[in-house]
């Protein structure tokens, strides 16, 4: 006789509904180009939305990170009270409005659409978002191919006026940033199976190879710091030596053959200035770092109690913010702001930690968390504000398939 927990059940159809939106809403995370001229809502924006509200019909997870859940909260309002307390007293609070809101999506309704899944579900989001990388790296590569240049374009640049590799996301170093963001999750799938070899490395080549065309430097190094970080925490010799190995041979390879293997952009802007020790030829390193030497002038003023979300700009002699999140919200949010981001990035480190031992593949679900949250937090040091989901998204997908376990499984 069959146990009856063993027929399997088709889903409600609003229950499929919704999961097709949120698999297209994670189709189109990486497609920043698909946006409102506007404001910052994207197509995928669309489909989390409709995703989020469909879910409300049957039950929202109040707990997706279990027991870390409240420290991820307490430090979204944290965040959004400096920012809050900040706009009130020196800012403007309507323009302030647009920036918690944008948090509030990211922080608060991305979790709730993405996470408390079924495992097999967790899986097949996270082959979705690499699915949706990899076409954009593929998009930005043909038309690298074939000679086209965006310039300056705002929408569908696809490659810079200075041919970096700009794809879907209308800008170089966001591409790259996706890229890195990604593998962990690449590299989980491949390790546990769920995705075979030869598809596994043919998305790892394509990934490696437009993170190279699209010339970033501080992505390149969290690239490198990623790998390590992920080898290490998986702690498998066997997996460690193999890479490790590889990757040393690939690297002398490239140095020794670079001329004839790198593109000119990437050997000008990243390799000669690395090999050389002298970074005033490293893109906009100079710039970024007298923004930096500014946002700490300013903070004595404006630790306790910000300036208020979006002021930044308003402020500097340059006119834009520092690409620094962590001093953005410190002057932007004063100290209650930034206390919250480290909350919200403390949470998720607690949460891999104190993963359940029925959660499947355990140990290569915690080296993803871990590395992509290590890694997020590394490459806030080179963003402004981060509530762009796309950037968020893997973040999300990494939780979800640690927050899964074997009882959440449908049979």
């Amino acid at each position: 006789m069959v146990p009856v927990n063993s027929i399997s059940r088709p889903k409600p159809i609003l229950e499929q509904i919704e999961f097709a939106c949120l698999m297209t809403a994670l189709l189109f995370s990486t497609f920043t180009a698909f946006r409102h001229p506007a404001v910052l809502f994207t197509a995928s924006d669309m489909f989390l939305t409709i995703a989020v509200i469909l879910r409300c019909n049957r039950s929202l997870p109040l707990f997706p990170l279990h027991s870390a859940s409240s420290v991820w909260f307490i430090g979204m309002l944290m965040m959004v009270a400096g920012l809050s307390i900040g706009s009130i007293a020196h800012g403007d609070p309507v323009s302030a409005f647009v920036v918690i809101v944008q948090y509030f999506f990211s922080f608060v309704l991305l979790p709730l659409a993405i996470l408390g899944r079924a495992y097999e579900e967790a899986v097949t989001l996270a082959k979705v978002g690499v699915i949706s990388i990899a076409l954009n790296c593929l998009v930005g590569m043909i038309a690298y191919g074939v000679g086209y240049s965006g310039g300056e374009s705002r929408y569908f640049m696809l490659v810079s006026g200075n041919y970096r590799v700009a794809g879907l996301v209308d800008n170089p170093n966001g591409l790259a940033g996706l890229i890195v963001l990604w593998f962990p999750v690449l590299w989980y799938l491949g390790l546990t199976g769920a995705l075979r070899k030869l598809p596994f490395l043919a998305l790892f080549g394509l990934l490696a190879i437009t993170l190279i065309y699209a010339s970033s430097n501080s992505s390149l190094a969290g690239a490198v710091i990623c790998g390590a970080l992920f080898l290490l925490l998986v702690g498998n010799q066997r997996v460690l030596m193999i890479w490790g190995t590889a990757v040393t041979t690939m690297a002398w390879i490239s140095i020794q053959w670079a001329e004839f293997i790198f593109p000119p952009t990437f050997r000008n802007r990243v390799l000669s200035p690395l090999l050389e020790g002298d970074l005033s030829h490293a893109g906009t390193f100079e710039d970024r770092a007298d923004l930096m030497i500014e946002a700490w002038r300013f903070l004595p003023d404006y630790f306790l109690v910000g300036m208020g979300a979006g002021q930044y700009r308003e402020l500097s002699s340059q006119g834009i913010p520092v690409h620094n999140l962590y001093l953005l919200l410190a002057n932007e949010g004063g100290i209650l702001a930034l206390l919250g981001l480290c909350f919200v990035l403390g949470s998720a480190i607690v949460y891999a930690v104190m993963a359940r031992h029925n959660v499947p593949n355990r140990v290569y679900g915690r080296a993803t968390v871990v590395t992509v949250t290590l890694t997020f937090a590394a490459l806030s040091m080179n963003y402004t504000h981060v509530y762009q989901r796309g950037m968020l998204i893997p973040w999300i997908v990494a939780l979800g398939l640690l927050a899964a376990s074997d009882r959440y499984r449908r049979r």
